[in-house]
């Protein structure tokens, strides 16, 4: 049975949900109209019976896992990630800058410098004696704001490129995981 990408990490999902609603209980009570031997064995039984239940779903789980990872890292979808995972961290980086304040009018830093300089002592117990500025340009802003808007288009076409390879990208399942999905209902 072949299923394709998307499919599989919803099957994943199910599959771990199962996992996670398997009861493992290792202790009981006994009251003393039941017959220990006959209770403790039954309850050891439960618990083994749903180990092995666990142990096959996880057995499938993994082998999903494994083959969708071959099967991303083959039609492009590990290499679309990566790429999406640089345009994300540069989108970061970018919007520092493209946040900022341009640079403040040199005519006006140089006034207010000038103003420093002239000041007598009287005047000088707590003032300023700096300018704060931005550093960077209005140009740069802008340039950082165009690159955002591009990186976000180069983005949204990786995302709909590997939306489309997880609907056409198929993966065979052995008969034995179809088998131990179909009987805990997750197929």
């Amino acid at each position: 049975m072949n299923i394709n990408l998307r499919k599989a990490n919803a099957i994943q999902s199910s599959i771990h949900d199962a996992i996670n609603g398997i009861d493992i209980t290792m202790s009981i009570e006994i009251n003393e109209y039941q017959d220990p031997v006959k209770e403790i064995q039954e309850a050891n039984n439960e618990m083994f019976a749903n180990d092995a239940r666990r142990m096959k779903l996880l057995q499938a789980f993994y082998n999903i896992r494994a083959l969708v990872a071959t099967a991303n890292a083959s039609c492009g979808i590990s290499t679309n990630l990566a790429k999406a995972a640089f345009i994300e961290k540069r989108l970061q980086q970018l919007s520092s800058i493209a946040s900022q304040k341009p640079v403040t009018d040199m005519q006006i830093i140089k006034g207010r410098l000038d103003k420093i300089k002239a000041r007598d002592e009287k005047e000088y117990y707590g003032s300023r004696d700096t300018v704060s500025t931005s550093v960077v340009g209005s140009e740069q802003i802008a340039q950082a704001k165009a690159q955002i808007k591009d990186l976000r288009k180069q983005k949204q076409k990786i995302n709909d490129e590997n939306l489309d390879l997880n609907f056409k990208t198929e993966i065979p399942l052995s008969e034995d995981t179809v088998k131990v999905l179909t009987d805990e209902g997750i197929l």
